[in-house]
């Protein structure tokens, strides 16, 4: 994007509390709002598990940074930036099928599109979690790997 300070970027965190690390994208938003964001044109949002609601909301955004927890094989806390997101990239993705919320983010983002919603540039931030259970919190190795995902999301909103 050329001129950043003008668009109107969101930061978007999925996930479900109660399932331990898959709450990531929630906490982190949780732990955003409290940091001072570099510019005043971001937004954080807590998505929770309601994908379709808040990618629907985002008519006016031209930079989407959505940030979940991502089963891919990798180690625990490993995280994963796709830059220019586009939704062929994972419409036969195992990302898919490891989503616990109402409707997954892909599919949320395939009704944006075709409704004409869709922001023009989308980033994904995924955390590879250790524990999807019944669970209020995050594990150990997940909670230790905060600051780096926060790092890596303000990084993006420089950007």
């Amino acid at each position: 994007m050329e001129n950043t300070e003008h668009c109107k970027i969101a930061v978007v965190g999925f996930g479900n509390i109660l399932m331990g690390d898959e709450g990531i994208g929630v906490h982190i938003i949780k732990e955003l709002s409290e940091v001072q964001c570099p510019k005043s044109n971001v937004q954080f949002i807590d998505g929770g598990t309601s994908a379709l609601d808040v990618i629907l909301s985002l008519r006016d955004v031209d930079k989407l940074i959505i940030v979940d927890a991502v089963k891919n094989g990798g180690v625990h806390g490993d995280i994963y930036k796709f830059h220019n997101f586009t939704i062929s990239q994972f419409r036969n993705s195992e990302m898919q099928k490891t989503s616990l919320h109402d409707l997954n983010i892909i599919d949320a983002l395939k009704i944006a599109e075709k409704v004409g919603t869709i922001p023009k540039e989308i980033v994904f931030i995924g955390v590879e979690p250790k524990e999807i259970e019944p669970k209020i919190g995050l594990s150990e190795e997940i909670r230790n790997k905060i600051p780096e995902i926060i790092k890596t999301i303000l990084c993006e909103v420089k950007q």
